[in-house]
């Protein structure tokens, strides 16, 4: 309650135009994002987190049946934030959207896939892209798996370990992002573009880019 008083003037970009193919048949004719976790669509429970932590100016990515989407949230004002709809003419990718922001922000943006959630806030996130000067900031969890295999650890042709059925450990990309102004502006209009690919190029540019370790 303390943290949603505070309001924050970064906007917030939440994704929301995928096809969610991997879902079908519950995507065919209905977004990922709306689909039911609990006793609401994902998507509402990750406007009210912003909600709840005073980030009022909200933008939705949209694309495949967009009028669901719009249709529950309108202008957002029954959940408390103002809610503007980046309408893609073409699936543009989770940072080709990004190019459709109008007027083009002058602080960090926020942006998050529309099928997540997590209890994560957002004050230490914005505070480290910060701290760090960053272009662009990849939120990044550690993900394990167990190779159910014994490796083989070799030296020429002498065996030198074996490892039976070790865990490996990797941080992997969660879907959310800070990007700064400067970067952006660098986003060409009207490309499909994805944000791996964006930090890609980021860093060929020799941009800063800086990842940050999700747990909750």
């Amino acid at each position: 309650d303390l943290v949603g008083e505070q309001e924050r003037p970064n906007p917030v970009v939440i994704m929301a135009g995928g096809l969610g193919k991997r879902l079908h048949p519950l995507t065919e004719n209905y977004p990922k994002p709306m689909l039911h976790v609990g006793d609401r669509p994902i998507l509402e429970t990750i406007v009210a987190s912003f909600a709840d932590q005073g980030f009022r100016d909200i933008h939705l990515a949209v694309n495949f049946r967009s009028d669901i989407v719009e249709s529950h949230f309108g202008d957002g004002s029954r959940f408390g934030v103002r809610i503007t709809y980046i309408r893609e003419p073409r699936p543009l990718g989770t940072a080709g959207a990004l190019s459709l922001l109008d007027p083009n922000p002058d602080i960090p943006v926020i942006v998050m896939n529309g099928d997540l959630l997590t209890r994560m806030t957002c004050d230490a996130l914005l505070e480290f892209h910060a701290r760090s000067a960053a272009d662009a900031t990849m939120v990044v969890r550690e993900a394990s798996f167990d190779l159910p295999f014994g490796v083989v650890t070799v030296e020429g042709a002498s065996i030198v370990q074996i490892a039976e059925k070790p865990q490996r450990s990797y941080l992997v990309n969660a879907g959310i992002y800070v990007i700064s102004p400067a970067l952006l502006r660098a986003i060409p209009a009207d490309e499909h573009l994805d944000m791996p690919a964006l930090f890609t190029g980021a860093i060929s540019e020799g941009r800063k880019t800086v990842a940050f370790p999700l747990h909750e």
